[in-house]
């Protein structure tokens, strides 16, 4: 993930709102005014507005034919389909690597921290998928669900150990199994995310 000082003002306030949005305090159906988020961040409307841009490419808030903004509804079984979902893509990833045989510089990936910390799968995936459509989802989904699911802290333990299953598996070649592993890992994001709602309900 990118540090705070190297995202755009637009970055920064996505993510804030993505992560209200996502623990449920901001709840879905609430509308979102520029006036209100504008003040609250003490910033003009244009980022902002780039915000807005940025949360609607990641599904979390609707524009209406009003040119209202508000919040996606999301349930227990909404959050479940979504990180289901995303790991539907990161295996179709892991699959698009496997046939332009870059497998290895993915576990090299991995296995090497970053500034922040460790690699997630789905963010070492972005800079070696060759297609552009599948990098975005990846990104998207990097940048917003699983990143708020690493944050919430639940579950971590056990999301620390899907993790290095998952490197040990792809070390050996394994992507089968690691496929298996990825669903796994990212079931473990879903309950965090679902438990961290269930205490801001």
């Amino acid at each position: 993930m990118k540090d705070i000082s190297e995202k755009r003002l637009s970055d920064y306030m996505a993510e804030q709102i993505a992560d209200e949005i996502l623990s449920g305090r901001i709840p879905g159906g609430s509308q979102l005014k520029q006036e209100e988020l504008a003040e609250a961040f003490e910033a003009s409307r244009i980022p902002i507005r780039e915000a807005f841009q940025i949360l609607e490419n990641q599904g979390l808030i609707i524009r209406l034919a009003t040119r209202r903004i508000t919040v996606t509804e999301l349930d227990e079984e909404q959050i479940c389909l979504i990180y289901s979902m995303i790991s539907e893509m990161t295996k179709k990833a892991l699959n698009s690597l496997k046939h332009s045989k870059k497998t290895e510089e993915l576990y090299e990936r991995i296995t090497t921290p970053g500034l922040l910390g460790e690699v997630q799968p789905a963010e070492a995936m972005c800079d070696l998928v060759e297609n552009e459509y599948i990098k975005r989802l990846l990104r998207n989904a990097s940048d917003s669900y699983i990143r708020f699911a690493l944050s919430t802290g639940r579950h971590k333990e056990e999301i620390k150990e899907e993790r290095n299953k998952l490197t040990e598996l792809l070390k050996n070649g394994e992507l089968k199994k690691a496929e298996k592993a990825l669903d796994a890992y990212f079931k473990l994001l879903a309950k965090a995310v679902n438990e961290e709602r269930g205490m801001n309900e």
